[in-house]
């Protein structure tokens, strides 16, 4: 299979998938589990423009890079260019290797702030914040979109003059969601729309998202459209073993057997570990427990296990559980983790 990877502009990649930017979950932790599995670059969390630049609050831990996991992105959520400006720009100077422009995010709070995929509704306004952020911003600038807000004429207009406008502003490449605004996530992911952009832009770098969770048939998808490569969202949440598993595929190497239950133990004490070490212990269990619904998804007896562990309430009991349910004297077995409507997160 090829090797050749993915260009963000200056930014090479060994491999064309990385890992996007997941709305309340996108933080250092699961970025660096990411990474130890064989992503070579992740988005953090989205961050509000009008929040980030302000210098007191880009200064809090939770919105800096780790200084071990360059690199990394930014995504920015927005819809006044002069303050996107500001926020890229001190993000930047944070440390941040790639600014992405967030035209995609279908929840109800931010479209009604005309922010996120409400943007796609006036290519006007969303090509005024990638003008202001591209003029300020030296490195690799995404733009993460739709493909449209709805399936009518008029969102498909505006949806070919948005891509059409940002690629002549100098957007290094497009990250399209293949569901309008208004599907959110229901249906299937709409990606011969996605191959249609490339096919109208050869040249430029297009990015597909939606849908990904198996390893075998996101790589298929990506040969088939042609595009340059994929971002691995939801099926990212409690499962960074897709990463090893998407890069084995990519380097035409074996694909290790999923984790069995000693593996996905190990990983969920560390994790939870993680947690509480940056969270005061109440605040963490419930913290975690959003990343546990995901997790369980590969255990033989998923609903048995969740009913137990969410009701743990301290570190010691969440502690035993996963020891009890994980342990040696617990069924072993581990399959492909699948999406499930009631777990997915507010993400693009």
């Amino acid at each position: 299979m090829s090797k050749v990877g993915l260009k963000l502009g200056s930014l090479s990649l060994d491999v064309p998938f990385f890992e996007a930017s997941l709305s309340g979950y996108s933080d250092y932790n699961m970025r660096m589990f990411a990474r130890r599995f064989g992503c070579a670059f992740a988005l953090a969390d989205v961050m509000l423009d009008k929040s980030v630049a302000r210098a007191e609050i880009l200064a809090k831990a939770c919105f800096q890079p780790g200084d071990d996991e360059h690199p990394v992105g930014a995504q920015l959520l927005g819809k006044t260019p002069a303050t996107m400006a500001k926020a890229a720009k001190a993000l930047v100077a944070a440390g941040y290797d790639v600014i992405d422009i967030n035209c995609a995010c279908p929840a109800p709070k931010v479209l009604r702030r005309r922010r996120g995929g409400a943007l796609l509704d006036d290519p006007d306004a969303a090509i005024e914040v990638v003008k202001a952020v591209r003029d300020v911003v030296a490195r690799p600038l995404l733009m993460k979109l739709r493909i449209g807000m709805d399936h009518s004429t008029r969102a498909e207009d505006n949806f070919w003059e948005i891509v059409t406008r940002a690629l002549e502003q100098g957007v290094d490449a497009l990250v399209i969601h293949g569901r309008t605004v208004a599907e959110r996530y229901r249906g299937k992911a709409d990606w011969e729309m996605l191959a249609a952009v490339k096919r109208r832009f050869p040249d430029a770098t297009i990015i597909g998202s939606g849908d990904i969770f198996d390893a075998q048939a996101s790589i298929e998808l990506l040969q088939r459209t042609g595009l340059d490569g994929f971002v691995v969202a939801r099926g990212a949440i409690g499962n960074p073993w897709i990463f090893r598993d998407l890069r084995c595929l990519w380097e035409g190497r074996p694909v290790p057997a999923p984790p069995d239950l000693a593996e996905q133990r190990a990983i969920l004490l560390e994790h939870l570990d993680r947690i509480v070490e940056g969270h005061p212990e109440h605040r963490a269990v419930g913290y975690f427990r959003k990343f546990l619904v995901f997790y369980a998804r590969r255990h033989p007896k998923r609903r048995h296990m969740l009913g137990a562990l969410m009701k743990a309430k301290t570190r010691a009991e969440l502690e035993a559980g996963i020891d009890e349910w994980y342990g040696d004297g617990a069924t072993s077995g581990g399959r492909e983790a699948q999406p499930a409507d009631a777990d997915r997160p507010a993400s693009a």
